[in-house]
């Protein structure tokens, strides 16, 4: 009997051992930070990463704003935006949350700050050849090197806005809230990137398709959350709240609204840019930065 529950012994310290030998295999393997392999070249010009939704992500038949950017200015510029994401949890506003939950602002910066992408890469549904961006965006998010980041472009409100995402509540860093997924998004990518200027880009002129052939500005209709003015003054006062961020207000610097909005070429659709419209866009991100330059 001694012999026998020795050996139970024997066995059940190897069989622990090798667990735990298993389980530093997987750490170090599969969570890990991710080689860094951006920037490998033009480390010595200024690098900029924007975060943000579908109008920073797509070019919709033209130049997308980062490579706008990028070409102005000769930056080195990783567009990271994914479209149709908001800046807070959307979980109690939709339906269909996995997809906007997981890439939204509020989580993504959780991702960057713990430098593990892989609750993206477990989803084989997500990153497959029919979405090829996702995963362009994914190598670009899992392989940067945040810490010479030199500025941080966040543009986020539109789809917050047509979620009907409340924009402030009774926590200052409620991420079901869009000032406060943008309060810890901010916190966390300062973190990530100390060096860098953020840049907080608002919300920009949309009107709603009432389906009758008509539209309804975004000036005028709520969706429960506020009207566009009130996401961007949402932002412009977190913006307020750090040193190390700017603001860069859409709604008034783009000069486009109710009174002009059907000029040909600044929308696509009522919602998204066209390439006149993304020309201004760039223009005043440019703007911005060289006012900065000279302070």
């Amino acid at each position: 009997m001694e012999k026998k529950s020795g050996r139970k012994i024997a066995d059940g310290i190897l069989f622990g051992c090798a667990a735990l030998l298993c389980a530093a295999v997987l750490f170090f393997f599969g969570i890990r930070r991710p080689e860094i392999i951006f920037p490998a070249m033009n480390g010595e010009k200024p690098q900029m990463l924007f975060l943000g939704d579908s109008n920073i992500d797509f070019s919709f038949g033209g130049t997308e704003i980062p490579t706008m950017f990028e070409e102005k200015t000769g930056y080195v510029v990783y567009n990271a935006a994914i479209g149709g994401t908001c800046a807070a949890n959307t979980k109690p506003y939709i339906t269909n949350t996995n997809y906007y939950t997981l890439l939204s602002f509020f989580n993504i910066t959780k991702m960057i700050e713990a430098g593990d992408f892989s609750a993206i890469t477990r989803n084989r549904d997500m990153i497959n050849e029919s979405n090829s961006d996702l995963f362009e965006k994914h190598t670009i998010l899992s392989h940067l090197d945040y810490s010479v980041m030199d500025y941080v472009v966040i543009h986020y409100g539109l789809n917050d806005y047509y979620c009907g995402t409340p924009i402030e509540g009774g926590d200052s860093y409620d991420e079901n809230t869009y000032e406060g997924a943008l309060r810890t998004g901010i916190e966390r990518v300062h973190k990530t990137c100390p060096e860098a200027t953020i840049i907080l880009s608002s919300i920009t002129y949309t009107r709603y398709e009432t389906g009758d052939g008509g539209t309804e500005s975004g000036y005028s209709l709520d969706f429960g959350g506020g009207t566009i003015e009130k996401y961007r003054d949402g932002m412009k006062k977190i913006a307020e709240e750090y040193p190390y961020t700017v603001f860069l207000d859409n709604l008034s610097g783009m000069g486009i609204g109710d009174d002009n909005y059907s000029e040909e070429g600044y929308f696509h659709d009522a919602m998204h840019f066209d390439e006149k419209g993304r020309e201004i866009y760039t223009e005043g991100l440019v703007d911005l930065i060289e006012s900065l330059k000279e302070e």
